[in-house]
């Protein structure tokens, strides 16, 4: 709760990915990573309710033997249509959608990105970290271009060339109305454009920038589990 309004954070988990399947129940330091993640919003001194929407039995499973919430849903081409299903069903005011793979976040980026979207009345608030020169072509690192204070575009491979690209962190904080109507806003570009769901709010929506430190390593593959055991047994 901040200011008397409602957040769940709903944290996106399946099986299938593409990139590394079975990745959500794949263990970092003897602990599964979608609970990792679950552990991280657990923390989060604004967030009221932990939700897990998965298509997964066996992902719905494991997070319920730790205790906390699983939602099954529908199969969906984007993690942001699972987040809006669930989302649908919900009353929270607001909806912190932490992405499952993202087991370095920091509680406390994700308190200043509740109250920053609280505090200035945001349809939706886009997590960023300043670009490294060395990621501008890597795919897993998705950069945005920033328009008028709103995300005007984005892309997995450098096809625009500027100097003010900035890296989206897996963090997306929503009124759940917002969230809730991701299917029925246009989907050309989330289909055809590399599977980049913020795009699906852009042009219907206000997507308002917000700087965090973030974390320069996500779980995209499997050798990143090994760089995120190191960044942790360093600490």
């Amino acid at each position: 709760m901040y200011k008397n309004k409602s957040i769940a954070c709903i944290i996106p988990a399946r099986m299938s990915s593409s990139r590394f399947p079975g990745k959500p129940l794949a263990k970092i330091n003897g602990r599964e990573l979608v609970l990792r993640v679950a552990d991280i919003a657990n923390e989060s001194k604004f967030v009221d309710r932990i939700i897990i929407a998965t298509e997964d039995n066996i992902i719905k499973e494991t997070v319920e033997s730790e205790g906390y919430e699983a939602m099954i849903t529908s199969s969906h081409y984007t993690c942001t249509h699972r987040v809006a299903e669930v989302a649908s069903h919900l009353t929270e005011d607001y909806i912190l959608n932490l992405q499952g793979d993202e087991p370095l976040t920091n509680p406390l980026d994700m308190a200043k990105v509740i109250a920053f979207g609280i505090d200035n009345d945001c349809d939706m608030v886009q997590p960023y970290r300043k670009a490294i020169p060395d990621e501008i072509a890597d795919p897993d690192c998705v950069q945005m271009i920033v328009n008028n204070g709103k995300i005007l575009h984005m892309q997995r491979e450098p096809d625009t060339v500027t100097d003010n690209l900035i890296t989206q962190i897996g963090l997306y904080f929503y009124k759940r109305e917002v969230v809730a109507d991701f299917p029925n806003c246009d989907m050309t570009w989330v289909k055809y454009w590399k599977g980049l769901d913020t795009i699906g709010f852009c042009g219907k929506y206000d997507v308002i920038p917000l700087e965090i430190a973030g974390t320069a390593q996500a779980i995209d593959r499997p050798h990143h589990i090994q760089i995120v055991e190191q960044i942790l047994n360093a600490e």
